[in-house]
């Protein structure tokens, strides 16, 4: 049985903005916090009021500015040893005449899909973490809030806040 579920998130309003580093645009961007009212659905019927969430967005792209966009080396591993273990199953299992076309292209796919991994394993450099990148991004030192212009107020700390739309300098 199919259920569509997901959330609606309800009005949305930027609280915060802090200078991040993006993954998915692979350099130094302005990160906003969006602090929605999120609101489980079934069948596009809102049920369940969850509460108020922020999220972090990426200024130029609108995405997560630490989900990471491409496959984890970790998973390209396991895809590597699930390779060589189905190809060993199926090299050395008894050739049946009901295994057929099928039977045969799995045998040449699964070692060439490993062999195809194992080189894009081995040939692409590991790539610095993202603590290392966030590292060489300096904080931001706005003095006036990008979203309305006000100036900022200084506050107890290093936390700087605007007085008109209430947004926090991270």
């Amino acid at each position: 049985m199919l259920i569509i579920r997901g959330s609606y998130h309800f009005w949305p309003k930027r609280v915060a903005f802090r200078n991040d580093y993006c993954l998915r645009c692979q350099s130094p961007r302005r990160s906003v916090a969006i602090r929605t009212f999120d609101v489980g659905h079934l069948f596009w019927i809102p049920v369940l009021p969850v509460g108020f969430w922020k999220r972090w967005q990426c200024e130029v792209c609108g995405q997560a500015p630490h989900a990471y966009p491409k496959v984890r080396r970790v998973f390209k591993w396991a895809g590597l040893v699930f390779a060589i273990a189905l190809s060993l199953l199926l090299w050395t299992g008894p050739d049946n005449a009901d295994f057929g076309m099928l039977g045969w292209i799995f045998r040449v796919a699964a070692p060439a899909g490993g062999i195809l991994l194992l080189f894009d394993l081995l040939h692409t450099p590991k790539e610095p973490s993202l603590r290392q990148k966030l590292a060489m991004i300096p904080p931001a030192t706005d003095t006036v809030c990008p979203f309305c212009a006000t100036p900022l107020l200084a506050g107890s700390g290093a936390r700087w806040s605007c007085p008109q739309c209430h947004a926090v300098r991270y």
